[in-house]
């Protein structure tokens, strides 16, 4: 509701002066509402007792800001949001004292209208975000058995999913529409679009608030770390608990696996300061120099000064919109050194600013005789978008050339790495964090916005690499260079081995091979094995990495066949959970059954006949 009325001022409510003047100075209450002095006055007593009791956070002097629309507008807004409740009123006093009341009104109504999608309040609780996706896949999935499984079912639930502002474009096919609509029609595909959407809504919310910096919450909110900690413990009690076994007998559990893999923190740093070592020594021997770039975004995509304090400039972009931004700046920019012969290679860390908002750190090797127009280009679109304001040409783009005399080139990045997977071998970050503190909210603030911290540029293929390592030995001439180096663990043998640095994907000597791979299903009735290459929601599997070729010489790495032993408590049918338990149970035995329920079957399920 926006304002557009002038309060009336009511004798009996007890605001001194100042605070009337302040009410009614703008001409504009912000509070929604109209109402007649009659009214104020003759209800008066009795509003004065309730707002003063709910309005017991505000000092003894302040009680009562307002009008008795301001005080129905904001308590209606604190009650929807209870978790948000205190940060909400301590953020509605600063600007009612900085500004005026009906711009703390307004400010209010407005991360409201933040939380709130359609009928979706995204403060509510999590049984209630449970209940409202049971509620939409079963209203999608009525909507199917309403009209069948074609365009006209997809453009009703494609509708229903927009309401609530999630994007299902990128499933839509004009020849399939099946697996999307089983999508919509699944309450645990619902709950997770939902839960990120809510997240992240949420995490926003808290930016706003200026609840997120150097001075509070540094990275990440205290609720985005709550979340990342349950989601953690989560992923380790189902890895734990479930196994995996092969055709001779070795069963491991999940946990396990993950142990050994690249998901393991202290694996996955061990492998990034490997390549990175590699890179280097790579351009020493090719006389290639180092350049490390800093790529910072415009200041109104900021949320908070360095100070501490709001920034007055925040156009509301979230992390990830920065992200975005820092993306198709980079397309340009790889773009342009493309065009100018230029092609460099080395690693991108993502980081945050203490706010949350992003910034990018480039660790580049190229021809000495390059630097100089890749700085300019980096500059030139660094500086596309508000490169005029204040402080600009210092701060959005900062190049260094690595001195192998003062250090080499992945010591400079090193406390990078460090810093945004574990905090070892450092101990604070830039603002005095402890440094395994600050890592977790690192984490939690990459996990929440899905923000990909570490990418490669350039080089050869890192899955080409991990699949060499697979191998148990190879008389190939083509890959036996390659699977020594990797065998070894040297990056910079196997980038050489691979054709060199530059050299372009597709003209490597060795690629990754995929195959499909079917999965087998029983038919319950007739015993009958199938199989199929149809995912669990029904469209095409993609295919898996197997093994590597070369030169039409396929060597298999993956040769073993393993199978999922799942925990009683994870082997429910999540398929759908919902308020029909019998149409829940025909729809899991009809999936297993490899068929799709009749239009009577399903219309008798629901008591639609």
């Amino acid at each position: 509701m926006d304002g557009g009325s002038i309060p009336p001022r009511s004798t009996t409510l007890s605001t001194d002066e100042s605070q009337s003047n302040q009410a009614t100075g703008t001409g504009n209450s912000g509070c929604g509402f109209f109402a007649s002095e009659t009214q104020l006055v003759s209800d008066s007593p009795k509003w004065a007792q309730k707002w003063q009791n709910f309005d017991n956070f505000l000092p003894l002097s302040e009680n009562n800001i307002g009008t008795r629309e301001c005080y129905s507008y904001r308590k209606k807004i604190f009650e929807r949001h209870p978790h948000l409740e205190n940060a909400l009123k301590n953020h509605y006093l600063e600007i009612f004292h900085d500004k005026s009341l009906r711009e703390a009104n307004l400010f209010i109504g407005r991360i409201d209208k933040e939380l709130i999608i359609h009928d979706l309040n995204l403060s509510s609780s999590e049984a209630e975000i449970k209940t409202f996706c049971e509620d939409m896949s079963f209203r999608c999935r009525s909507t199917v058995i309403k009209y069948g499984e074609n365009k006209t079912a997809y453009q009703i639930c494609q509708g229903i999913a927009k309401k609530y502002s999630i994007d299902i474009d990128t499933f839509d096919s004009e020849q399939n529409h099946l697996p999307i609509l089983n999508r919509l029609s699944c309450p645990k595909w619902w709950l997770k679009k939902i839960n990120t959407l809510r997240k992240r809504h949420v995490e926003q919310v808290h930016r706003k608030l200026n609840l997120v910096h150097k001075h509070s919450a540094c990275y990440a909110s205290n609720f985005a770390s709550s979340v990342r900690n349950t989601q953690l413990k989560n992923s380790y009690d189902y890895l734990n608990s479930n196994q995996i076994t092969n055709e001779h007998g070795q069963s491991y559990t999940l946990l396990d696996i993950y142990n050994k893999s690249v998901s393991n923190p202290r694996i996955r740093k061990a492998e990034l300061m490997t390549r990175i070592r590699g890179f280097e020594e790579v351009a020493t021997e090719m006389g290639h120099a180092g350049e490390f770039y800093t790529l910072t975004s415009p200041s109104k995509m900021h949320a908070v000064l360095s100070s501490g304090k709001p920034n007055p400039k925040f156009d509301g972009s979230t992390p990830k919109d920065v992200n975005e931004y820092f993306n198709n700046n980079w397309k340009l920019i790889r773009s342009a050194l493309q065009k100018k012969d230029i092609h460099p290679y080395g690693f991108r860390v993502v980081e945050p600013h203490h706010d949350a908002t992003p910034h990018w750190h480039l660790l580049l090797f190229m021809l000495p005789q390059d630097t100089h127009k890749a700085r300019k280009v980096f500059s030139k679109y660094a500086l596309k978008e508000d490169g005029n304001e204040h402080g600009a040409k210092q701060h959005r783009f900062k190049a260094i050339s690595i001195d192998p005399k003062k250090g080499s080139a992945a010591g400079y990045i090193a406390k990078y790495i460090s810093k945004n997977i574990d905090g070892d071998d450092i101990t604070s970050d830039n603002y005095g964090n402890d440094s395994k503190i600050a890592a977790s909210k690192i984490d939690a603030w990459s996990s929440l916005w899905g923000i990909r911290q570490f990418q490669q540029i350039g080089g050869p293929s890192v899955t080409v690499w991990r699949e060499l390592r697979r191998l148990k030995g190879n008389t190939e001439p083509e890959i036996s260079k390659a699977f020594n180096a990797a065998d070894s663990g040297d990056w910079a043998a196997y980038v050489m081995a691979m054709g060199g640095a530059i050299l372009p994907r597709r003209n490597r000597p060795i690629q990754p091979f995929y195959e499909e791979k079917p999965t087998e299903k029983i038919d319950i009735n007739t015993g009958e094995i199938s199989k199929s290459n149809l995912g669990y929601y029904g469209d095409i599997k993609p295919a898996f990495v197997v093994g590597l070729i070369s030169k039409n010489t396929i060597s298999r790495t993956r040769t073993m066949k393993w199978t999922k032993k799942m925990s009683p408590m994870t082997t429910c049918d999540p398929m759908y959970e919902g308020n029909n338990k019998e149409l829940a149970g025909l729809l899991a035995l009809d999936r297993r059954r490899g068929r799709s329920l009749s239009n009577e079957e399903e219309k008798s399920a629901l008591g639609l006949v």
